[in-house]
């Protein structure tokens, strides 16, 4: 690495809303080595994670939204393509005066923006691919393209992820797969006594609760969830139900209206909470019996580690990147997404048997938390970095980057 100075990190989000993958990019953020490395972030202004940026000491510049989604009517692809292409000129610009020597991109959208806006100027650029490839024609060309383009490195949450993404293209070398980590000294091991959470809800101590927690949307499985409660609500009279998140696309907002009226059927309505976005998820996670990840696709899984860690069970689907941290029967519990049956069952099985489900929490604490903190994350990322880090190659001893007349965070 070269001594003259540090080297330049640009990170690109495509939204400014935070979601999972927003959360990671922050904790990038935190754990980078600032005596080595120099972050600046582009994304869209409208949403918290510019001002969540900036706190983490980073540079920010705004971007335009980039509202570029799958589709299939010609009309909704042309809106798409001209929205892509406005924010490559914005990014253009922004990489020729912010002269990075790596770009890290936070999403395949912001990948492929960034690639395109990085043309002609030898940049390479990070694909960190949070979310699995739908089948589609458009994913196929977006694989084609990450192929063909050598200067791309991908990132993958999971090797479930990697594998949905390079499909039968020999990406070999250019692909790594770095979990996600988590800083495991915010979710400290659930203690007995009395639960503040359990208090604001309504549900006590000796009452069994189950909670689901994170963005509400229709992958999330919230819906098949609440419909398994009320199967079973009879048979387990003091079951609870938590649901902590919050809508955070504009286009789920009629899923939750589907979730909310199916959590008013006769015999649960008092027994399904809503408690909204919490800033510290930590409370609901040691207040529950039971973490539920009942998803249809989940690439990674994050908050199963943060439930882990507060030494409780989980209980989730075998999709995506799951089975890479649960282990049926060992350190949780795994059903099979789509079955109906599954759910219910498995519910009430396990809301009977507080032995296995203490066993099992104690072997994840010990066993699988430690596999995904924060700083292994990390550390797996510096050294991704190091094999790119342009200060080791003579190549790429670029000039200092000129003064900016104006900075984001000002």
């Amino acid at each position: 690495m070269s001594l003259a100075r540090k080297t330049r990190i640009l990170c690109v989000n495509h939204t400014g809303m935070v979601s999972g993958a927003e959360k990671v990019l922050i904790n990038i953020l935190r754990g980078l080595d600032r005596a080595r490395y120099e972050p600046s972030v582009l994304c869209p202004a409208e949403g918290e994670l510019a001002g969540a940026i900036r706190r983490e000491g980073a540079e920010w510049f705004p971007l335009p939204a980039m509202n570029a989604r799958f589709a299939r009517r010609p009309d909704r692809l042309l809106q798409s393509m001209a929205s892509l292409f406005a924010t490559v000129s914005a990014m253009r610009k922004q990489i020729r005066m912010l002269n990075p020597d790596l770009i890290h991109a936070n999403s395949v959208r912001a990948g492929i923006a960034a690639s395109l806006a990085a043309i002609g100027n030898g940049k390479p650029v990070i694909w960190h691919v949070h979310d699995t490839l739908p089948k589609h024609p458009v994913s196929e060309a977006i694989r084609a393209f990450a192929f063909l383009n050598r200067g791309i490195r991908i990132i993958a949450v999971s090797q479930s992820t990697a594998n949905s993404f390079t499909g039968a293209l020999p990406f070999k070398g250019r692909v790594r797969t770095i979990h996600n980590g988590t800083d495991l000294c915010r979710f400290p091991p659930k203690q007995p006594g009395r639960s503040a959470f359990r208090e604001s809800i309504g549900v006590s101590d000796q009452q069994f609760l189950v909670c689901a927690v994170g963005q509400i949307c229709r992958r999330k499985g919230l819906l098949e969830l609440v419909n398994a409660f009320k199967q079973i609500h009879t048979q387990r009279p003091e079951m609870h139900l938590a649901i902590v998140g919050k809508v955070v696309f504009r286009h789920e907002q009629a899923y939750l209206d589907a979730l909310c009226a199916a959590a008013r059927e006769p015999g649960i309505e008092h027994r399904v909470h809503f408690t909204g976005e919490l800033g510290d998820v930590s409370p609901a996670l040691q207040a529950a019996d039971l973490l539920v990840l009942n998803s249809s696709d989940e690439p990674f899984g994050l908050v199963l580690i943060e439930a882990m860690a507060s030494r409780t069970p989980v209980l989730a689907t075998r999709v995506g990147g799951v089975p890479e941290i649960v282990t049926d029967q060992e350190n949780g519990w795994l059903i099979e997404s789509g079955d109906p049956g599954a759910l219910p069952l498995r519910l009430l099985e396990l809301s009977r048997n507080r032995s296995a489900l203490a066993a099992v929490a104690e072997r994840a604490l010990n066993t699988t938390c430690p596999k995904f903190s924060l700083e292994r994350f990390q550390n797996n990322l510096m050294k991704f970095y190091a094999e790119l880090d342009p200060g080791t190659d003579p190549k790429w001893d670029l000039p200092p980057r000129p003064a900016l007349a104006r900075r984001g965070n000002n």
